[in-house]
């Protein structure tokens, strides 16, 4: 009985640093995915095809619970205001798409897209697809999507699906 005491505490011990190096190995793959993603919004004039306007990020690209999510607002010429927010599971991304946009590809409608009306703040579901748009062109777009395909290639390694 003596012998087994330290065997098991030597087992849980293990097993808890374990799971933080898992833990922080996925905290880290996901701070570079979300770095680069952000770094393609900040510098693109625009994320998404349908809007017009000024851009502006009202909240950057970030993963809770496990979905990814970014919101953006647009102010037209008119200066109205036009809001929407994309959301979709992280581990149901199926890659990097590069072709007017760098867009990351679903294998089926996952990304939930709202938008407001103009000057309105509530955001109601229009779409269910499957692209999830990261932003507009950038000369250096070929070098970044294959950039972004190595961080989530790295970042699915800690997501099951």
């Amino acid at each position: 009985m003596k012998k087994i005491i330290p065997f098991l505490t030597f087992l849980a011990f293990s097993l808890l640093l374990q799971t933080t190096a898992d833990g922080q190995t996925k905290k880290k793959a996901e701070v570079a995915f979300l770095k680069e993603l952000n770094n393609v919004l900040k510098n693109s004039e625009e994320q998404h095809w349908r809007y017009n306007g000024v851009k502006r990020i009202d909240s950057a690209f970030a993963i809770n619970n496990g979905i990814l999510s970014v919101s953006v607002s647009y102010t037209d010429e008119d200066s109205s205001i036009i809001r929407t927010r994309m959301e979709a599971p992280v581990n149901k991304i199926y890659k990097v798409l590069y072709d007017l946009y760098l867009i990351l590809e679903y294998k089926s409608d996952e990304v939930t897209a709202y938008e407001s009306k103009a000057d309105s703040n509530e955001l109601v579901e229009y779409q269910k697809t499957n692209y999830f748009h990261i932003g507009a062109p950038l000369p250096e777009n070929m070098e970044r999507q294959e950039k972004l395909q190595k961080l989530l290639d790295n970042l699915m390694k800690n997501y099951k699906n």
